[in-house]
């Protein structure tokens, strides 16, 4: 009974602490779409890139095309894209971007926090857009198990380090 309680007592809290991020506008692109500050650019930078390597110290927002292990490491397939405020629905829309799918490395220790409709719609007690933590494992797997209309239509913001290595992944969450 007590556990009970704690959880939702924790998921009071959270949902009081996010709200508070999305309305003083401290929360990043994390927020909703039916905030009101307008969602920051695609591609902002953090710092500096180190040479050679464009995606160094910086955020983006991508979409991918495949997940896959090698040499135990994550290694993602993607490509920039941009995300917009669909005001009619009250969601997201992704706007795929065109070139090439380049090749980046999740560090080891990377945080994988995934949304509906890349988890699934299994976490009970929980909403959609709530991210929840997987490993880089579970990744793989669920986004190779996904229809691949949808997993054309998902959105990710990822965090790279000063090497260029992916330190966060975040899917955007679509209902």
């Amino acid at each position: 009974m007590h556990a009970s309680r704690r959880r939702a007592t924790s998921r009071l809290l959270t949902f009081a602490a996010l709200g508070t991020l999305a309305l003083t506008g401290c929360g990043g692109t994390t927020e909703g779409p039916s905030a009101t500050s307008s969602p920051a650019p695609a591609t902002a930078t953090a710092t500096a890139p180190a040479a050679g390597n464009p995606f160094a110290g910086t955020k983006r927002f991508v979409t991918t095309d495949r997940a896959w292990t090698e040499g135990g490491l994550t290694k993602l397939s993607v490509r920039s894209a941009e995300k917009k405020v669909n005001t009619r629905f009250d969601t997201w829309e992704i706007v795929p971007g065109t070139g090439e799918f380049v090749t980046v490395t999740l560090a080891k220790d990377a945080r994988v926090l995934l949304t509906v409709p890349i988890r699934g719609d299994d976490a009970p007690g929980t909403s959609g857009g709530e991210p929840l933590p997987a490993s880089q494992a579970e990744f793989v797997t669920l986004l190779s198990q996904l229809d691949p209309r949808t997993r054309e239509g998902a959105g990710f913001d990822l965090s790279f380090d000063g090497d260029g290595r992916v330190t966060k992944v975040q899917s955007l969450y679509k209902p």
